[in-house]
């Protein structure tokens, strides 16, 4: 998300259809937040969770491959947004629903501000992936660290459901 800006004026964008893509962005991360939360409880945080990392990864091959087209690129942040938002209200469930609710508020603080700092050390890394290898080439790594979260998801899913209680 940080350096679409930077992207999308080096191609010829005006500043309002920047601040519209970002706008968009924004709203798909939050908009349909309820939404998140109501499939995570109808079919479970993991499900969501998956299918939040999956958008992450069809949002970085649409932005990725988007080069100078502003409607894929911009298509591509929608598409970021609301997989940020899947997984994060999925993560959100996931957590309330196995820590019990005296360590609740500490465990839920606790992976919020890990969250925000990896948010925080990938905006400051995603200018120098852009300088090194591109707007595509960011997005590649962005991809490959979602598909890699997806396996680890079903990994760990499948460990926890094949040890006896």
């Amino acid at each position: 998300m940080s350096m679409t800006p930077v992207h999308m004026e080096g191609h010829g964008a005006s500043i309002t259809l920047v601040g519209l893509t970002v706008s968009l962005h924004i709203a798909g991360m939050y908009a349909l937040s309820p939404v998140m939360g109501a499939a995570a409880d109808r079919f479970g945080g993991p499900r969501v969770l998956i299918g939040g990392l999956a958008v992450l990864a069809l949002a970085t091959l649409t932005a990725g491959l988007a080069g100078p087209h502003h409607a894929a690129t911009t298509a591509g942040l929608v598409l970021l947004g609301l997989g940020w938002s899947a997984a994060t209200v999925a993560g959100s469930a996931m957590i309330a629903r196995t820590v019990p609710g005296a360590e609740r508020v500490t465990v839920q603080g606790l992976t919020d501000s890990l969250m925000s700092l990896a948010g925080a050390g990938g905006g400051a890394l995603a200018g120098v992936m852009l300088a090194l290898t591109g707007y595509g080439g960011l997005n590649a790594g962005a991809g490959a660290l979602a598909v890699a979260a997806i396996a680890v998801v079903i990994v760990v899913g499948r460990r926890r459901s094949s040890q006896p209680d």
